[in-house]
């Protein structure tokens, strides 16, 4: 979505996020037919007249299963999202937040190649502006990934996309957030870079 105040970038397929959570579903369903296989027989009383806790366990997996599942779906549903104005950028890495990050906070937003995926990194500048979102830990779900696969390119960074969610090619990309961000904020493609 583009136009004179803002732009949006435009979301691919949740092709990741759907075989995420189809293998989700179907290990959660094997492990509940496992679990009711070998406690679903178990009687709700001891032989001392307690309660058995092990005749609640098929209930409880299901249970847990279904809350893990959560996450997994929210996945699908909000996507990754980067879009900007002539104030500020609009990253939602995950499914958590949107951030809202200031021109004046961002330093530096590039494309990179880490373990032959691409990312979006953004490096955010200490400084006196506190305006917007501070990314927390949800919010660095992709960055942490992005650093299992390579330590060294995520020094200074402080929040990360994957490009793969997005369509277009990332010069496009980079060049329609190059077009509302101030001079000072650099903006580079060090996609297939060494």
């Amino acid at each position: 979505m583009a136009g004179p105040e803002r732009i949006e970038w435009r979301r691919s397929f949740p092709s990741r996020s759907l075989g995420t959570l189809t293998w989700y579903v179907l290990s959660a369903v094997l492990l509940v037919i496992f679990v009711r296989a070998l406690f679903g027989d178990e009687p709700g009383t001891l032989d001392a007249g307690g309660h058995n806790p092990l005749a609640d366990l098929p209930m409880w997996t299901a249970g847990l299963a279904a809350a893990g599942a959560v996450p997994i779906a929210l996945s699908v549903v909000r996507r990754p999202r980067v879009g900007a104005n002539h104030f500020a950028l609009t990253v939602r890495p995950s499914w958590v937040r949107t951030l809202v990050l200031p021109w004046s906070r961002v330093g530096e937003v590039t494309a990179v190649e880490v373990g032959g995926e691409p990312f979006l990194a953004i490096r955010l500048d200490e400084g006196l502006d506190r305006t917007g979102s501070d990314p927390g830990w949800l919010d660095r779900t992709v960055l942490r990934e992005m650093s299992k696969l390579s330590e060294r390119s995520v020094r200074r960074v402080s929040l990360a996309v994957r490009l793969r969610d997005f369509n277009g090619s990332p010069e496009g990309q980079l060049a329609a957030l190059a077009a509302f961000a101030p001079d000072q904020v650099l903006i580079a493609n060090n996609l297939g870079k060494r």
